[in-house]
């Protein structure tokens, strides 16, 4: 943009607002891309700058298409940012373009692997969803049909209740995976085409317990999992309530500051309380993956963002997002109440690598799952760590079909 001889002032003064308006995007969408590295117990507002990183990144895309207009030496600024944010933002938005095809001999050695948090097996569309005959979630798992389910949020498969969940579904889905784990008090799930065994992984200093262990034998590879569900927020209808209305632009500065002292006391406090017992949870769950060593998949309903606290302590320097490795863009897998994150998590290290990472395109749980494709690396495998994990003993609510 050219301004004539006289407004040369004006426009230095524009161009100095432009700068600082530019690096304060940029600093910020640093700050929000590391601010998964930081403990929530000592910089719990940087756990909470790591949330607005979607916000931040169309904020710079809209500045950068302005600059354009304006001055583009600006766009420089935030290419700056983004290139030293680009690990988190990989993860974040991964760019996997191309899909592998896998030839017969590979689709021997592969295996596909589902996250879902279920909801209980209820439709969080309504009892009388247009179109619903039969349970839409237990519908999707069959369609789909992958290799091993990790479920959390289990309930029984109930026949008389209201969520449409039909005898030849069940029937159906025991068929297709002979080997499981069914625990309603524990609300975790395990379907599986290949035999596994349950495994006590302690974790009882927890109220609500983070995870469920299990060791798999995948075509001979022995592959530990966990299946996790942290701690989530814990929002009352109130709160959500409040959360919704804080989205809406307030009619006056009164209702503004009201709505900003209530979001403080109420959410941001409970937000905060949540990212550090998630942070003491992820320290257990690594410590266990370190004890038992060899190759692990870790996933489920993180209730927490990519590259968060929670997610970089288990993740540690060894082992892989499933996502960044092997999706394309952006997306979200809760979708209820306005919360738009992806807070379901696949983590993964071993003798295979994800070739493929799907999210389904089902809402009948307020989660969406998550369907990974991995394929066992070429050559000779090192024979696993071995350790002395007791197996867990089922519960009286536990249904445990292992051969």
């Amino acid at each position: 943009m050219n301004f004539p001889k006289r407004h040369r002032p004006v426009r230095s003064t524009v161009l100095a607002i432009g700068v600082g308006l530019n690096l304060f995007v940029a600093m910020l969408t640093v700050f929000s891309a590391y601010g998964g590295m930081f403990d929530p117990e000592e910089r719990v507002i940087a756990a909470m700058a790591a949330m607005v990183l979607p916000l931040l990144l169309i904020a710079g895309g809209l500045l950068f298409i302005i600059n354009l207009f304006f001055d583009r030496r600006l766009v420089l600024i935030l290419i700056a940012g983004w290139a030293i944010s680009a690990p988190s933002i990989r993860v974040f938005a991964p760019l996997n373009g191309w899909k592998p095809t896998l030839t017969a001999e590979q689709r021997k050695h592969s295996f596909t692997f589902m996250t879902y948090n279920v909801l209980h097996f209820w439709d969080y569309r309504g009892e009388n969803h247009p179109g619903v005959t039969q349970n839409a979630t237990l519908d999707y798992i069959l369609d789909t049909d992958p290799d091993i389910v990790s479920i959390q949020e289990y309930d029984v498969l109930d026949t008389t209740g209201p969520w449409k969940i039909m005898q030849a579904q069940i029937d159906s889905l025991y068929a297709r995976y002979p080997h499981r784990y069914e625990s309603r008090y524990l609300s975790y799930a395990l379907y599986s085409k290949y035999p596994f065994q349950p495994i006590d992984i302690g974790l009882k200093q927890f109220s609500q317990l983070p995870a469920m262990g299990f060791r798999l034998d995948i075509q001979g590879h022995e592959v530990h999992l966990l299946n996790l569900h942290l701690k989530s927020i814990g929002l009352t209808d109130e709160d959500k309530e409040l959360y919704k209305e804080a989205l809406a632009v307030p009619q006056t500065k009164g209702e503004l500051k009201r709505e900003i002292k209530e979001v403080k006391s109420q959410l941001l406090s409970k937000l905060a309380e949540a990212f550090k017992i998630r942070a003491q949870q992820a320290h257990a769950i690594r410590h266990i993956i370190d004890s038992i060593g060899g190759p692990f998949i870790v996933a489920g309903d993180f209730n927490d963002i990519p590259d968060c606290y929670a997610v970089r302590t288990i993740r540690g320097k060894d082992m892989h997002d499933a996502y960044a490795d092997a999706a394309f863009g952006p997306t979200i897998t809760y979708h209820a109440d306005r919360f738009y994150f992806r807070i379901d998590q696949v983590l993964y290290r071993g003798p295979f690598k994800a070739i493929d990472t799907e999210r389904g395109d089902i809402d009948s749980s307020d989660h969406n799952p998550l369907l990974t494709t991995f394929l066992f690396d070429k050559g000779v495998i090192p024979a696993p760590k071995r350790y002395d994990m007791p197996t867990a003993e089922p519960t009286d609510s536990t249904t445990n079909h292992i051969p």
